[in-house]
Order: C-alpha cells, then structure tokens, then sequence
C-alpha cells in the first residue's frame, strides 16, 4: 500500500473521522467508478491539483474538489480563489508535490500541507466518496467532517450543467 494511503488513512482517524474504506478493481473514469463503487455522480468528490498565479504576485499549488458530474472550470474559479491565473498541474508537479499518479489523488489537502478548496455542491451531499491514494481504495465519508478538519476555500460557482 502507498505511504499517501497510510498518510491519509492517519489523518482521518487522528482526527476522529468516521469514514469507511472500500477496496475496488481500478477504475479509469468517473462513470466506471460509479459503477465499479455504487456512487452516484455527484457524490464522487474528484480532486484536481491547481498550479495558482496569486493576484498580488507568487505562485503556489492547491486541491480543488469538485463533483465527479461537473468539469474544472479553472476561469470561473480564479475569482474565489484569489487568482491571477489558474492551470491543471503537470503529471511530474503532481508526482513531486503529492507521491500521486493522475487519478490517485485524495480529496484533501493538509495530508500534503497544500491548501484545499471544495465545490458546495459536496457539501449538500450526506456522503462522498474520494480515491485513498490508490486507485483500488477509496474513502466514504460524510463531507462536513472533512470541512471540519480540513477548512477548505468553499466554493459557490453559477450553476453549470453536468456533464453528460
């Protein structure tokens, strides 16, 4: 098992969070992990790794979450992030800030002492599910306790429609 697991798997139980852990077959896409976890879309809480160009000047990287039926809409949310200019984070950024290959990465940030911002439309949902830092485990847990210990950036975009 990968020391992101163990990290994240540490974090969750050293700050009292109840979550329970599945082990699945891997899963390449949202729609197959659906399938594969018993999910809905909306309660999927995908996480993209943001390269941020601050406003006032200064570069860092960050964890968005969002619903696995919506898209990263990097101009819409470089308003609530306080950005000048928002991109997806390369493969090789990702590996160096996290340990984690594309589809790895958990819905947290303080594991990796990067900050964190979630869609609100995760919060609406009694349960979400996130990959552990592997592709064949994944966490359920009820989002307000990961708001409670992680204090993400929330965000609130217009409404988008879901992917199709």
């Amino acid at each position: 098992m990968s020391e992101v697991y163990h990290r994240l798997v540490d974090h969750l139980r050293n700050n009292g969070v109840h979550f329970q852990e599945i082990e699945h077959p891997p899963a390449a896409s949202a729609v197959e992990y659906r399938r594969v976890v018993g999910s809905a879309l909306h309660e999927q809480a995908k996480a993209l790794l943001l390269r941020r160009h601050r406003r006032g000047g200064g570069k860092d990287l960050l964890i968005h979450v969002l619903p696995g039926d919506q898209r990263g809409d990097l101009d819409a949310l470089a308003g609530p992030l306080e950005a000048k200019r928002l991109r997806m984070a390369r493969a090789g950024e990702l590996r160096e800030a996290t340990g984690c290959s594309f589809g790895e990465l958990p819905s947290v940030g303080s594991v990796f002492g990067l900050p964190l911002s979630m869609d609100a439309r995760l919060l609406a949902q009694k349960r979400i599910f996130f990959n552990a830092g592997v592709l064949d485990r994944s966490v359920i847990l009820d989002p307000k306790d990961l708001e409670a210990v992680e204090s993400p950036i929330v965000v609130t975009l217009p409404h988008a429609a879901p992917r199709p």
